[in-house]
C-alpha cells in the first residue's frame, strides 16, 4: 500500500490541473501549472520529467515535476480530460521560463473541447492544415472543437523549443 498517498496525490493534482485549464479557459503554459498547482514541482533531485519516445528519438514535453506531479501530467493527457497544442517559444518566453533541454518541445493545455483531432496517445489541438494531412491515418480521429475562450493558434511550432 506504498504507493496509495502517491496515487492520492496524482489524482488531486491531475484534478487541480484540468481545474485550472478550465478556469483559465483558454492555453495554459507548463510553466503555469508548476506556479498554480501546489505539489507539481520539484527542483532538487530526484526530480521527473515527461518524455515521449518518438521514431526520431525522445521528446521532453516538462522537467522538474513531482513523482505525482508527472504523474498527474500522464493522467490528464492520456484520460484525454485536457487537450494538448504544439507551440513555439514564445508563450514560454512571456512567462520568462525557458527550458534548456534540446530535446524540449513546448506545449500548452487547453480545455478538452478545444481539440480538434483524437490520437492514438491524446487530444490535439492542430492547425488545420496539417490536422487535414492526418485524415484517414488509423487511429487519428477528427473532432470539431468547441468553443473554449483562447488558443495557441498563433504560437504554433512543431519542434521549435530547441535550444542552441
Amino acid at each position: 500500500m506504498k504507493n496509495d498517498p502517491i496515487k492520492k496525490e496524482t489524482r488531486r493534482i491531475a484534478d487541480a490541473i484540468v481545474e485550472l485549464v478550465e478556469r483559465t479557459n483558454g492555453p495554459v503554459t507548463l510553466a503555469q501549472v508548476e506556479r498554480e498547482v501546489a505539489g507539481f514541482a520539484k527542483h532538487d533531485a530526484p526530480s521527473w520529467a515527461h518524455v515521449v519516445t518518438r521514431p526520431r528519438g525522445e521528446t521532453s514535453f516538462w522537467e522538474g515535476m513531482t513523482e505525482a506531479g508527472v504523474a498527474a501530467l500522464h493522467n490528464v493527457m492520456d484520460e484525454r480530460r485536457v487537450a494538448i497544442q504544439f507551440v513555439n517559444l514564445l508563450p514560454y518566453m512571456m512567462e520568462d521560463c525557458l527550458l534548456q533541454n534540446e530535446e524540449w518541445q513546448p506545449i500548452v493545455l487547453l480545455p478538452a473541447r478545444a481539440a480538434n483531432l483524437d490520437t492514438p496517445n491524446w487530444l490535439m489541438r492542430l492547425p488545420q492544415a496539417i490536422r487535414k494531412t492526418m485524415k484517414g491515418k488509423a487511429g487519428y480521429r477528427p473532432l470539431t472543437s468547441c468553443y473554449a475562450g483562447a488558443t495557441a493558434d498563433r504560437f504554433f511550432g512543431v519542434n521549435s523549443g530547441r535550444q542552441r
